[in-house]
């Protein structure tokens, strides 16, 4: 496997920051890369999918396996044509990583292999200096005494603290109009989620967004710079 970003010995130019588009299927996260620039958008399609709308990016990569998903992320982020990466999804990456574990361990290594590599896999995320968004979908796990909406993984340690490595967390939801058409958007807060985002980004009062990267992504540079 290719080694981890390395991360700048001296402070960026500005930050960068990290993304996770979190719902249920169906909810149009994967559509909302739509609108981003095919030539400086890089795209990890871990799904392995057709996408959900007619684009060729010059940089798409469809591993098939957990190293070449990691090695994918490490080359676009060496690459200086490239300005954003998407991920989709950690829950794809997340099985793949599982499916491993279960393969190449046994007994307690399988969990110990499998919450490692999860926390290289995010760490090599935060280290990137580039805007990455990723997707997954959730699971309802009790916290604090309350039901809540969180990031979907395996096992114990990661259970329900995967958000606390990304700035912004999104939940994405539709609605259908009268006329019978679904909107699709974003939630920037939600009861009973991990939702958060800083509110300077979208403005104050602002909770709810249109489906599209390419928005999010032009917001958080205006936001950093």
């Amino acid at each position: 496997m290719s080694e981890a970003v390395t991360p700048t010995t001296k402070s960026p130019a500005r930050e960068y920051y990290k993304v996770l588009l979190v719902s249920s299927p169906g909810k149009g996260k994967t559509y909302s890369f739509r609108n981003v620039d095919p030539l400086t958008f890089g795209l990890v399609n871990i799904e392995n999918k057709p996408l959900p709308f007619k684009k060729l990016f010059m940089h798409h990569v469809r591993p098939t396996n957990r190293v070449e998903a990691y090695n994918a992320i490490v080359e676009l982020a060496k690459n200086p044509e490239i300005k954003a990466i998407g991920i989709d999804s950690f829950s794809a990456y997340t099985d793949m990583l599982m499916e491993e574990a279960r393969r190449t361990k046994k007994g307690f290594d399988v969990f110990n292999f499998y919450n490692e590599e999860l926390a290289k896999f995010l760490t090599l995320i935060k280290k990137i200096q580039k805007e990455v968004v990723m997707t997954s979908h959730y699971e309802i796990i009790g916290m604090e005494g309350n039901m809540e909406k969180r990031v979907k993984v395996k096992g114990k340690e990661w259970e329900g603290v995967v958000e606390k490595e990304f700035t912004v967390v999104m939940f994405g939801d539709n609605k259908f109009q009268d006329s019978g058409k679904p909107e699709y958007f974003f939630k920037l807060a939600e009861e009973y989620t991990s939702a958060k985002c800083p509110p300077e980004i979208f403005g104050e009062g602002v909770y709810k967004i249109p489906n599209d990267v390419n928005i999010i992504l032009e917001k958080i540079v205006d936001f950093a710079v």
